[in-house]
């Protein structure tokens, strides 16, 4: 595999994971309430608890896309 496939691989990960988290993100914002009581019930936690879940999931996601695509995409762009 050549430098410049795997940094055409990186730059489609990184778009493809931006919007997976952007669509979740959007499902999540239109149907809060429904998967707030949904997860409630499955896992017996608060409503609050699961709002604090929900902000982790979605900084950690963010954070692993700038992590593992973003920046060694841009590095590779940098010295090709």
């Amino acid at each position: 595999m050549s430098i410049d496939q795997i940094i055409t691989f990186l730059g489609w990960a990184t778009i493809a994971n931006c919007l997976i988290v952007s669509i979740s993100m959007v499902i999540f914002l239109l149907f809060r309430s429904t998967i707030v009581s949904i997860h409630s019930q499955l896992f017996n936690v608060e409503h609050k608890a699961l709002n604090v879940v929900y902000i982790q999931y979605f900084a950690f996601y963010k954070i692993l896309i700038v992590f593992f695509n973003l920046v060694p995409y841009l590095s590779l762009k940098l010295i090709m």
